[in-house]
């Protein structure tokens, strides 16, 4: 569908930003659906995203690996029960590989800005290696592709060597090194057990404790991933079993008895792993269960008994020169800082700063509150989609599922448009407004905005503004096709001719 993709074409159908499994995921499903005229523009020189740039000890995912990959490509290869972010890392790798998408991609096209041209009716994308014009636009840039770094006072002045945990550097050995690790986040949970061996004193600024689930982790062996190689049934059954227990346990950010009893597990799993009331005080959280991501460990609570680990709670409030002076008062002597802060997400989100609509940026026009139709589509930003969207993200299950879903509705819109030959598609306000208003109501009863709460998910008025709050099967079932009614469709052949047709 479409003119052949040469690899020097500038001027294509559809641009993507990212080529992380947002952008693989939505890649594959336009290569399904016929269409091949599009490229997927990439800073990096490899595909992977989040896979590739994250590299420190322990990486490995929070999700169960039945159902992280994608339902179409399932990998039966999977080492453990939760995949080791190199196999995960590999896994993006051979979807690329094996799914057509290699002549897609232009690595090394860091996108600096992306502006649409009313007169055109076209997206004019200026990357790092040139202009690329498209019709339509599809950004996959990733929630959490860019690191957040802390405001303290002193950190820029920091003498030794500081880094995020998501750009580890791997030139640095830790034996017999001071080191402080700031925020106690999903990565911190992996790599601080893994590092607190080797160092000599390891000293944790934790600005709120978080739930730990324990982790039912186990090694497959040789034969279990031959049967799953041999009968992609059991894996198939094995995916709908665990989505069915992802949704029932994450039931708890809506449900109290739920709620209480998923603290409860925590509780227990804290006990049994510390044994200073002290400190299990200081690693109790004083917030409802799911207001933010709940973390899954074996090791990483008991790494606080060892003698060499010092928790230090109020999080990092300043640094002299090589002291770090965290909320509680504490003073430390540390040689290295590793910055595990999060990542630019939501009103922070750095692509959104770089798409400009019909008259404003997208940051500007979502200001402190971030919305879009589904997560997907954004009124006065024509023929734009957006993956991982507002709202459009899980916080219980897997990311795939809804990458998935998005990439689905995305590709049906391409295969309508392509068929009726629509060069313009602006979803309406009304139908944003709608289903914004429908969001706040179901997230005003939930977790992530009720008992205390207070997380990146929200903005500054307190409304989660990232996660999805409902069941993943309810947003799967709205995204399933294209819905044309809310959308204002302009067919080639009604536009001016100096804007020419459909390309």
């Amino acid at each position: 569908m479409g003119p052949t993709l040469s690899a020097d074409r500038r001027d294509v159908r559809l641009a993507v930003i990212g080529a992380g499994f947002s952008g693989i995921t939505v890649g594959l499903r336009l290569l399904a659906t016929g269409l091949n005229d599009f490229v997927i523009l990439e800073r990096a020189d490899v595909v992977g995203g989040v896979w590739r740039d994250n590299t420190y000890p322990g990486v490995a995912v929070d999700t169960p690996s039945a159902i992280y990959s994608l339902s179409t490509h399932p990998n039966p290869r999977w080492s453990r029960s939760y995949g080791l972010g190199s196999e995960i890392f590999e896994y993006t790798r051979d979807l690329a590989r094996t799914g057509g998408l290699e002549p897609h991609f232009r690595f090394g096209h860091d996108v600096l800005s992306a502006a649409w041209d009313p007169d055109a009716n076209r997206w004019v994308i200026e990357t790092s290696k040139g202009t690329y014009r498209a019709r339509f636009l599809v950004s996959a840039a990733g929630l959490v592709a860019d690191p957040s770094y802390p405001d303290v006072p002193g950190l820029s002045t920091f003498p030794g060597p500081c880094f995020h945990s998501s750009r580890w550097d791997h030139s640095l050995d830790l034996k017999g090194q001071r080191v402080a690790v700031v925020g106690t986040g999903a990565s911190a949970v992996q790599f601080v057990p893994a590092i607190a061996p080797e160092v000599a004193q390891l000293h944790v600024l934790q600005r709120t404790a978080s739930w730990v689930l324990p982790k039912t982790d186990h090694t497959r062996s040789a034969k279990s991933k031959k049967l799953r190689a041999a009968v992609p049934a059991v894996m198939h059954a094995e995916r709908a079993v665990t989505s069915l227990l992802t949704e029932v346990f994450a039931s708890a950010r809506r449900f109290q008895v739920l709620r209480k009893f998923m603290e409860s597990v925590c509780l227990k799993h804290l006990e049994r792993q510390v044994a200073n009331p002290k400190l299990r005080a200081k690693l109790t959280p004083d917030f409802w269960y799911m207001c933010k991501r709940p973390l899954i460990s074996n090791d990483y609570l008991p790494t606080f008994n060892r003698q060499n680990v010092t928790l230090h709670t109020g999080g990092l409030v300043a640094v002299e020169g090589n002291v770090v002076v965290a909320g509680d008062g504490t003073r430390t002597e540390v040689d290295i800082l590793i910055l595990n802060t999060g990542f630019e997400i939501g009103i922070t989100s750095p692509i959104a700063r770089l798409i400009r609509g019909v008259g404003q940026l997208l940051a500007d026009y979502w200001g402190d509150d971030p919305r879009a139709y589904k997560g997907i589509s954004v009124p006065g930003f024509p023929n734009l989609f957006m993956m991982q969207g507002p709202n459009a993200s899980s916080g219980v299950s897997s990311a795939l599922v809804f990458a998935e879903a998005q990439a689905r509705y995305i590709a049906d819109a391409m295969r309508r448009f392509a068929s009726d030959d629509i060069a313009v598609a602006q979803v309406s306000e009304e139908a944003e407004r709608e289903w914004t208003s429908r969001i706040r109501k179901l997230s005003g009863k939930t977790s992530y905005e009720l008992g205390g709460c207070r997380s990146y998910y929200q903005n500054r008025k307190g409304q989660n503004v990232v996660m999805w709050p409902g069941f993943t099967p309810s947003y799967q079932l709205s995204t399933r096709t294209f819905d044309p009614g809310v959308y204002r469709l302009t067919p080639a052949e009604e536009l001016a001719p100096s804007a020419g047709r459909a390309s």
